[in-house]
């Protein structure tokens, strides 16, 4: 089965609203095997809805639309979409007893035009929004379907929980099964090159192969009909196998996370030292629920004199070597490990940019330093000249570094 998305609204083609609901259907729609051929984002005018719905429905067999349903003047889609299936709106009294009673019950004054809310098509299936005013319609043309919900992102959702177990009563779907294998530090290129032997295999098996890669991070999915899950978990094993220094999980598992079921398991606590990252490397550790168990906190030591006062690097060395050196980053892992009194300390120092480099040190220098109680292990990577992917390097390749000295890969 294949579906487009639509998604209606001149904010997104501005870049004012970003684009989240074509993203969560998709992986929803996916889940249950159904395929997401084309996603399209278009602006409030009836030519550009027209347009892309004609252009979608020789290809697909649904078409989702995003958008456009609201009480103003701008939101036309309802209209559009009545207009072009020649259907009439009607008014739905149960629909508008509903709005007007959640207008009421949020103290709220109920205008016409909310009521207006409840003029819907009369030959479309109407879907029923707990969460909002605004209906979800399903129109069916030529044995194919097109649906139209609400642009606010938690009322799409809860449309969609009733719509995906309808599509899956009406259509014959052939499921399929699909998972990922999570790798840090290797680049795409080379990681190819590296299971070629694995990749000529997974044709012959029929599975197809992405690689989904990200700052410091490649994803490689594998995917088929659900008969061959097992053997997917194989070739994963296989490249698991292969880099255990690169590879950290599968699915939707986070290095942070399985960074946090290493120090739970052996009981250890963790705190960071940053400077370049300027507490990155914290946000992320911490957005892992129960974290408080074995995180203690941060000190971000950005200026030289906080780096002396906070985690007692030597003046001296800070002074002769520079702030981003082996020297002061190893001491500032050691100076975090008994400040903040942890098992293993992260410490990061280095030249983010866009400025600041010299020869010797160009943009994108960092020194990445690892403390526990036995030993300190430290070493510089050199990334690129854009200050954002800098510091976002610098947080994965960081836990990372901290994965492989906990799991004794380094």
């Amino acid at each position: 089965m294949k579906v487009d998305i639509i998604t209606i609204g001149d904010e997104i083609l501005i870049g004012q609203t970003v684009d989240t609901n074509s993203a969560w259907m998709g992986a929803e729609l996916n889940k249950v095997g159904i395929s997401i051929r084309q996603i399209t984002s278009i602006s409030d005018n009836s030519t550009a809805i027209i347009e892309s719905i004609e252009n979608s429905l020789p290809n697909t067999d649904l078409i989702f639309i995003t958008g456009g349903l609201g009480p103003t003047k701008d939101d036309i889609t309802k209209h559009v979409l009545t207009n072009y299936f020649r259907d009439e709106l009607v008014m739905y009294p149960d629909i508008c007893e509903e709005i007007e009673n959640y207008f009421v019950s949020a103290n709220r004054p109920f205008l016409e035009v909310n009521r207006q809310q409840a003029m819907l098509p009369k030959k479309a299936k109407i879907i029923r929004n707990e969460l909002g005013t605004a209906s979800g319609m399903w129109f069916e043309t030529m044995g194919k379907g097109v649906i139209s919900m609400p642009g606010v992102p938690y009322e799409m959702k809860g449309l969609m929980a009733k719509i995906i177990p309808e599509i899956l009563e009406k259509y014959d779907i052939d499921p399929f099964y699909h998972q990922t294998i999570l790798l840090q530090g290797i680049p795409e290129s080379v990681l190819a090159d590296q299971i070629k032997d694995i990749e000529d295999a997974l044709k012959k098996d029929e599975i197809s192969i992405a690689y989904l890669p990200s700052t410091g991070i490649i994803k490689i999915r594998l995917t088929a009909t659900e008969t061959k899950a097992d053997l997917i978990k194989d070739y994963l094993n296989q490249i698991a196998e292969r880099f255990p220094g690169e590879h950290f999980g599968f699915g939707a598992q986070t290095l942070q996370a399985v960074i946090g079921e290493m120090l739970l398991a052996d009981n250890k606590t963790l705190g960071t030292v940053e400077s370049c990252t300027g507490g990155a490397i914290a946000q992320r550790i911490v957005s892992t629920p129960g974290s408080s168990a074995y995180y203690k906190g941060s000190i971000v030591a950005y200026a030289y004199e906080t780096k002396e006062k906070m985690v007692d690097v030597n003046h001296d060395e800070l002074w002769n070597h520079g702030a981003v050196s082996q020297q002061v980053v190893e001491q500032m892992a050691k100076g975090g490990l008994e400040k903040l009194n942890v098992d293993y300390c992260i410490s990061t120092s280095g030249i983010a940019g866009p400025d600041g480099g010299t020869d010797e040190k160009p943009v994108g220098t960092v020194w990445v330093a690892i403390a526990s109680k036995d030993r300190v292990i430290s070493k510089r990577f050199q990334f690129r000249q854009n200050r954002e992917r800098n510091i976002e390097s610098t947080v994965v390749y960081s836990l990372n570094y901290l994965r492989r000295m906990m799991a004794g890969l380094t």
